[in-house]
Order: C-alpha cells, then structure tokens, then sequence
C-alpha cells in the first residue's frame, strides 16, 4: 500500500529535500502551506492550503486533510510547527505518525556527533611524532562535515589517517589517481588549504571504457553510469575550493602522466589555472582496481615521488579483487630500503618514502 505524506510547511529547502527522498521510495507526497501562494506548489503530488498553526481552525482543517487524502505520516521541517503537531496529532489520528518530531534538535545532535568524531580524531596518539600542529575543533569538524557532503566510497579510517598523514607531507604536489566524484580530493583540497601543502592534480578519464575491472558486477554497475554527469559533479563539488588549488586532467594515468613536469599549468572551465612542480609529496592511487591499471599508475607516477613523500594505495582490503594488494607488496618489496613506515588504516595502505 502506497505511504501517503503530507509535507507542511511544504516549501522550505529541507521540506523539498525531504520531498524527494519520499518520492524516490515510491510514496504519494503531498505538500500544503499556510501562504495563499508558493513558488514550490507543483512540486509535490498534490498541494493544499491549511491555515497557520496558531489559528484556531487548524486543528480541524489539517484532520479533515487527513481523512479526505488518507495521510498516513506527515513531516515538518519547522520547529515550532513539528512541536505543535505532536502535541494535537494523537487526539487527530492515531493512524498518521510524525516524522522526526523535532528537526532542529536532531539537527544539533548531527553536529554534536561530528564534534565528538573531530575530538576523537584530535585526541589520537602521535602516530609519527613532530609535524605541523594538528587541525582541531570547529576546523576540523567543518572539514570532515564538508567532505561528509560529497559522496564517496572513502571510509572514516581511512578520512584520519589522511588527516595525520597531511601533517607530514613534504613540499611537491598531491596527485590522485581517478577521482569520481571528488570526496577524497575534497578532503586533500581541503588539507593543503590548511597546512599550506602544494595543490592537487586530479587525474581521471571519466570514460566508460576506462571503467571495466574484470568484474562482472562490478562492470555491470558502471556501465549504467552517466560519465560527463560524473565530471560535472566533481566540479560541482570542488569549484568552491579551488583558488589554483585544485585541477584535473581528463585522461588515462598514463596519458597524464606523458604530461607531468615541473611548472606544468593546468587550467579548466570550473577550477580555472593551476601550476604543479612536478615532483609528488602525496600520490592517491584509486583508479581502475585491475592488476593491469594498477601496476601502470604505480610504474606512471612513483618515480616522480619526492623524498619523505607517500604511497596511499586505496582498496588494498578490496571485496571484489587483489589487485591493489598485489601491486602495493610488490612496490613495496622492491623498494623496501626507501620505506620509512607502512601502515593500513580503513581499506587503505599508506607508505612513507625515507626523507
């Protein structure tokens, strides 16, 4: 049986947030507002009028709304009118829940959570000892509540370990390999701000044939993805950071890579002009996860690695393969006597090169 919503008041930006993640799981949505008109009326399913909440007609307007439309829940993004609605909906309909009673309060509790998670990040031991002074409180919380924004696949593991390796990166630019969407080089756009790092090169083809893993499901999913939609979220997500501190080149690692070297200029549509150095103090590598694409990011990019630089292989612990595993022990047993310190934090190994 379809779920009947009723919205009010309908035509806040949570009310259409909320609007559209109702719709999305197949439920009727209606919307109603107190205004005699709103901009967001055809929006929803239906619209209807009901009077404010302090008229004393509103009581038996919004259950004749009920019984006519056959609500079944209602949300309110306003506080003061979620509140209202919990004290008067029991004696309405005992059928009609009340979605998040009170949407301020939850809101404080989401940040409440963050600042918790920030204090612990803030509170772990020096892993490394020295290094630039860590980022903490309101700054930190507001860097992971940014990166938390973007969507993404990087876990809260391995978001810290990033956060501590950040204060360790030496002079030379941060590279990543395949960048999706943005969220992890939100959060290094976002940590060379703050420790004055050099900036991020982004490297993704953003291209359907560049997508197959050799993984049938896998495989499957991507080909159903829309790749300029994908670029154009990245950009989305990364304009408002960028100030020469961010760019990307749309090719393959290896095509990139034929164009890597110092004083390299970069510039874009959305991220505009920025200038590289050509040597890398942090190399991402979470392209293609094959055996074959991994080995190539690795043999592309590491000889341009400066000293006291780092390795993150992501997807080291990988559910669908072993590729990023094997090529991260081979690179380093090869070049054990470069390595300062390894480590796997969330799905990700990270490697220090010796200073």
């Amino acid at each position: 049986m379809t779920e009947t919503v009723l919205v009010f008041p309908a035509g806040t930006p949570d009310a259409l947030k909320y609007r559209s993640e109702a719709a999305e799981r197949g439920h009727r949505v209606v919307g109603a507002s107190s205004l005699a008109w709103n901009p967001e009326a055809g929006r929803y399913d239906s619209w209807e009028y009901l009077p404010y909440v302090h008229d004393p007609d509103f009581a038996e307007a919004l259950r004749r709304l009920i019984e006519r439309l056959g609500v079944t829940a209602i949300y309110s993004p306003h506080e003061v009118v979620s509140a209202h609605l919990a004290e008067v909906l029991p004696g309405l309909s005992a059928k009609v829940s009340l979605i998040s009673v009170s949407p301020l309060l939850a809101k404080e509790r989401a940040y409440r959570a963050l600042w918790d998670r920030a204090a612990e990040i803030s509170a772990a031991p020096d892993w490394f000892g020295g290094g630039a002074p860590r980022l903490a409180g309101p700054r930190l919380a507001g860097l992971l509540r940014f990166v938390d924004d973007v969507p993404g696949m990087s876990d809260n593991d391995k978001i810290a370990a990033m956060i501590e390796v950040a204060r360790h990166v030496p002079a030379g630019d941060i590279v990543e390999i395949g960048s999706w969407w943005g969220r992890s080089a939100a959060l290094l756009a976002l940590l060379s701000r703050h420790h004055d790092l050099g900036p991020v090169l982004c490297i993704d083809p953003w291209r359907a044939d560049a997508l197959a893993q050799g993984v049938a499901m896998l495989d499957k999913a991507s080909a159903a993805m829309n790749l300029d939609d994908a670029l154009t979220i990245f950009e989305t997500n990364l304009a408002p950071l960028a100030d020469g501190r961010i760019n990307y080149i749309r090719a393959t690692s290896t095509v990139a890579a034929e164009r890597y070297c110092p004083s390299l200029t970069v510039e874009t549509e959305v991220l505009g002009r920025t200038v590289y150095a050509g040597r890398i103090a942090l190399l991402h590598i979470d392209g293609n996860h094959s055996l074959e694409r991994v080995t190539e990011d690795v043999e592309n990019w590491t000889p341009y690695m400066a000293p006291g630089g780092w390795v993150v292989f992501d997807d080291y612990v990988w559910a669908f393969g072993d590729g990023p595993r094997m090529v991260g022990d081979a690179w380093c047993t090869r070049h054990a006597d470069r390595i300062a310190r390894s480590f796997v934090m969330g799905t990700a190994l990270f490697v220090q090169l010796e200073p």
